[in-house]
């Protein structure tokens, strides 16, 4: 990605410091730092701050990114990795919930106490690396901007962005998480109780 010293180019060229930047563009010094080093890329709405502050085109910033973003969504190897920490999120929960059944008639065994404890700590760290992997892909920003250049519908890209939006939508994917985990285990619960 070339847009980092595209940004820090233009932005000494109109002699303005980082923190100057920033002000302009209405974020914070960090992230004008981040984009500079390539640990971020600007979303849409900053790309087209800062083509109308440089006055450049948008394609001029991201001339030679664009390939490289389409190459990132489509990207084989990172949909199979989430595909993977999603399978084992789910299939650790899954047994994590059916295990709790055990755990109330054969108190007395460790073994059967730490099997939910054992799948509940492999499903927060694959839920982990997944997030991690999705903030650093940046596959939402970069979802946005082949959607710009392409000349197709933004907003809907941005309406997936909307972080009250993700938010609610996090909480309600949780909530029915949690009463689908309660769920499994009541019926572990309950079968195990009838069977022993």
């Amino acid at each position: 990605m070339d847009i980092g010293n595209k940004i820090k180019t233009y932005r000494k060229i109109q002699n303005l410091s980082q923190e100057e930047l920033a002000r302009k563009v209405y974020v914070s010094r960090q992230t004008v730092s981040n984009w500079e080093t390539n640990k971020r890329y600007p979303d849409i709405q900053n790309i087209l701050l800062l083509s109308v502050l440089f006055d450049v085109s948008v394609d001029e910033l991201i001339r030679g990114d664009l390939e490289a973003m389409k190459d990132k969504l489509s990207n084989k190897q990172v949909n199979r990795a989430m595909s993977v920490y999603t399978l084992i999120m789910l299939i650790a929960a899954m047994i994590g919930a059916i295990s709790i059944g055990p755990v109330f008639y054969f108190e007395e065994s460790t073994t059967v106490v730490f099997l939910p404890i054992i799948c509940f700590a492999i499903m927060l760290l694959s839920s982990f690396k997944l997030e991690r992997l999705k903030n650093r892909q940046d596959l939402k920003t970069f979802s946005e901007i082949v959607a710009y250049v392409a000349e197709s519908e933004v907003e809907t890209q941005r309406t997936k962005r909307v972080l009250g939006k993700d938010k609610i939508q996090k909480a309600i994917m949780m909530i029915a998480f949690a009463a689908a985990f309660i769920l499994i285990s009541l019926i572990s619960i309950f079968l195990f109780g009838r069977f022993n």
